[in-house]
C-alpha cells in the first residue's frame, strides 16, 4: 500500500521553513510521495462545502501536515481527494489553535487518526473531532543538519522574536561587545525554503548560545495568547550544539525534549540581568559543550524519533526510516522513549 505525505507549504521565510523541511524529511523517511499545497490555495469556500460529503475510499495511506489546523483541508485537494485514501491521519503542528478547527476534522468523517504537538490539547482535539488523537512533539533533523562543531565565533544568536528589551539587534551587539562578547542578530534571509533553513541552522551551528524567549514573554500577533508552547528554533538550536538562552515555555515539550545542560535560564526579560547570565555561561562554555549538546538532540530530539512513534501507531512499514535509526543507534544514540502522552 503506498504512502502519501500531503503538507500545507508556506512561502519560504515565514517561519514554517521546519515544517516543511520536516515534511520532506518524513516523506524520504516512509517512502511516500510528497505533495504541497500552497497555504493561500487552503482559505478557498469551496473546502468546507466538500468536507461535508462522503469520504473517498482508496489504496494509498495519506499523512496530513499541516502547520496550523485549516491545513489540515489539503487532504479535500482535488488532486487527493479524488484517489481517495484506505487510511488518513493528520498532524497538526499549531495544535493550541483549536478555536480553528476546520470541518474537515470534526465528527471523525475523513480523518483516522490526529497527532497533535501539545501534550496539553491531546484531550481537546480528541473531544472536540471524535478522532483518536495522540501527541508528537516538535523535533529537528539532528542527524542530516545538526552539528557539534566546536569552532564558535558567535557568543549569542538571536533566533525569531524577542521581547521588547531584547529587540534592538545593534544595542544587545553594543552591551555584549563592552563584556568581550559577540552577538549576531537576525540570519540573512534565503529565499528558498532548503536554503532558509540551512541558513538559520548554519547561523546557529557558530553560536555558543541562540537567544529565544516563550510567548508568555515575548507576545506576537500570531502566537497563543495564554498557552506556552515549542517551536522548531528550540529543538533546532540544540539539534545545532548550541544552548538557548532565555526564558524556556512551560510545557509538557519543554520537560521532555529539553533538559539543564540544553537552556541558559535568564530569569525573565529584564536585560540587565539576562546579559550577565549570559556572559557567566559563555565563561563556562568549553570545546567539549557542543558534541555533549549534539549527541544529547541526537537521542532524543531527532524527528525520525517522532516518525518512529507515528509508524508504530499507524501500523506502517518503513525500511528507510528504520536504516537511519539504526546509523543512530550504531553511532551510540539510545532509543528515545516512546512519547504516547495523554489520551
Amino acid at each position: 500500500m503506498g504512502i502519501r505525505v500531503v503538507v500545507g507549504e508556506f512561502d519560504a521565510g515565514t517561519g514554517w521553513d521546519p515544517v516543511t523541511v520536516m515534511a520532506r524529511l518524513l516523506a524520504r523517511a516512509l517512502g511516500a510521495e510528497l505533495v504541497s499545497v500552497p497555504h493561500r490555495r487552503l482559505s478557498s469556500r469551496a473546502y468546507p462545502v466538500v468536507a461535508r460529503a462522503p469520504r473517498r475510499r482508496g489504496p494509498l495511506t495519506t499523512i496530513v501536515v499541516a502547520p496550523q489546523p485549516v491545513h489540515l483541508y489539503a487532504l479535500l485537494d482535488v488532486a487527493h481527494w479524488l484517489p481517495g485514501s484506505g487510511l488518513t491521519a493528520g498532524w497538526v503542528i499549531d495544535s493550541f489553535l483549536l478555536d480553528r478547527l476546520p470541518a474537515v476534522a470534526r465528527r471523525r468523517r475523513h480523518f483516522d487518526h490526529l497527532f497533535v504537538t501539545d501534550a496539553e490539547m491531546v484531550r481537546d482535539w480528541a473531544d472536540a473531532t471524535g478522532i483518536t488523537t495522540s501527541w508528537l512533539p516538535w523535533g529537528s533533523d539532528v542527524l542530516g543538519r545538526g552539528s557539534g562543531q566546536v569552532v564558535r565565533p558567535v557568543d549569542l544568536q538571536r533566533v525569531g522574536r524577542q521581547p521588547e528589551t531584547w529587540s534592538d539587534d545593534d544595542d544587545v551587539a553594543r552591551l555584549l561587545g563592552t563584556r568581550g562578547l559577540v552577538y549576531s542578530g537576525r540570519p540573512p534571509f534565503v529565499p528558498d525554503v532548503d536554503g532558509n533553513q540551512a541558513a538559520v541552522m548554519g547561523a546557529m551551528a557558530r553560536a555558543k548560545m541562540t537567544l529565544s524567549f516563550t510567548n508568555r514573554l515575548s507576545p506576537a500577533g500570531y502566537t497563543h495568547h495564554s498557552r506556552e508552547y515549542l517551536t522548531g528554533r528550540w529543538v533546532d538550536a540544540v539539534a545545532c550544539g548550541a544552548r538557548v538562552a532565555g526564558v524556556a515555555p512551560r510545557c509538557a515539550a519543554t520537560e521532555r525534549l529539553l533538559w539543564t545542560g540544553a537552556t541558559v535560564d535568564l530569569g525573565g526579560v529584564d536585560r540587565r540581568e539576562g546579559l550577565a547570565r549570559v556572559e557567566e555561561a559563555a565563561a563556562a562554555w568549553t570545546p567539549a559543550t557542543p558534541g555533549s549538546i549534539h549527541r544529547r538532540a541526537l537521542a532524543q530530539v531527532d524527528w525520525r524519533w517522532r516518525f518512529a512513534e507515528l509508524v508504530e501507531v499507524l501500523h506502517l512499514e518503513a525500511p528507510v526510516l528504520e536504516a537511519d535509526l539504526a546509523t543512530m543507534q550504531g553511532s551510540g544514540t539510545p532509543p528515545a522513549p516512546p512519547l504516547r502522552g495523554p489520551g
